[in-house]
């Protein structure tokens, strides 16, 4: 995010207003000070101030991500954009921290031993998809830019060359799979090591879940339809399940990642696992699931 652009968009309309920092500040409840570096791009206020400042602002918070008006027709986009460059910075910021972890360690088995060094390369792991953590300030501001039905995250690293990321989409009514389809991200035969995020945003309002997947400058996206053709889905009930901690990649082979479910009285959780296995006894007592799957292929 940029926050020197941020920082003269937070002045820009504060001056709209009339208001001086001062005033902004009493009502943030905080000190002129910190309304003066947010206005300077030395940092950015704390997520809990994101949504009061907006309000006062009279801006969305894509608009305050964005550091500009954003058009209505342009909104979708944006927030994209935004949700990939939230998530983006929190993968430099544990790149960073991962770095210092690094060295420090690297110095201390340097001092043991050689062989310390050889052991610590081949056990780090190097293919991984992993959710973003619930409790980091990024996904904090992800939710907010999601909206009321949440969104979820998932960062990967590869350092083997593969040609194709797949995300699956398979949709069951009553246990029975009526459905499949997929999206495919095609890359470039370069660098083998690689990183990238898979965002995958429900929003019940509209029936659609927003899908993104995103690798080294490359991104494909679209809004999957669920609930087509019921009458009555405005009062279905949702749930989700999906991976909880870092799996490892499995080059060629289709793995579990995410099911979103909808019933319209009792609804059952079942194990993202059941999806793969084919044991769709448990979903049967679910009227509709949505089941996001993912393959690395190098062919």
């Amino acid at each position: 995010m940029d926050t020197v652009k941020i920082g003269k968009y937070i002045a820009g309309k504060r001056k709209d207003l009339g208001m001086t920092q001062r005033q902004l500040a009493e009502k943030l409840g905080v000190s002129d000070k910190s309304v003066s570096k947010w206005e300077r791009g030395i940092c950015l206020p704390d997520v809990s101030l994101y949504s009061e400042l907006c309000r006062i602002l009279g801006i969305s918070l894509n608009e305050f991500f964005a550091g500009e008006d954003i058009p209505r027709e342009n909104m979708i986009l944006k927030s994209e954009e935004n949700l990939i460059g939230v998530t983006a910075d929190s993968t430099q910021k544990q790149k960073h921290l991962k770095t210092i972890i690094r060295i420090l360690l690297l110095v201390s088995v340097l001092m043991l031993s050689v062989f310390g060094v050889f052991v610590y390369q081949k056990i780090r792991p190097q293919n991984y998809l992993a959710p973003a953590a619930k409790d980091s300030s990024e996904m904090e501001i992800v939710k907010l830019l999601a909206g009321p039905d949440g969104a979820y995250i998932y960062t990967f690293a590869a350092s083997e060359k593969y040609k194709r990321l797949i995300l699956y989409i398979s949709e069951y009514r009553s246990g029975v799979l009526e459905n499949k389809e997929k999206m495919e991200l095609l890359l470039e035969d370069t660098d083998p090591s690689r990183k990238g995020e898979i965002l995958i945003v429900p929003d019940f309002s509209r029936f659609v879940v927003r899908t993104v997947i995103a690798s080294d400058g490359s991104k494909l996206s679209a809004d999957i339809p669920v609930l087509e053709n019921v009458t009555d889905r405005g009062y279905y009930g949702r749930s989700a399940v999906g991976i909880g901690e870092k799996t490892n990649i499995r080059y060629d082979e289709e793995q579990a990642l995410l099911a979103l479910i909808y019933d319209n009285d009792e609804m059952r959780i079942v194990d993202i696992d059941d999806f793969m296995n084919g044991q769709t006894d448990a979903l049967s007592e679910n009227d509709y699931a949505y089941f996001f799957s993912f393959k690395f292929a190098k062919e």
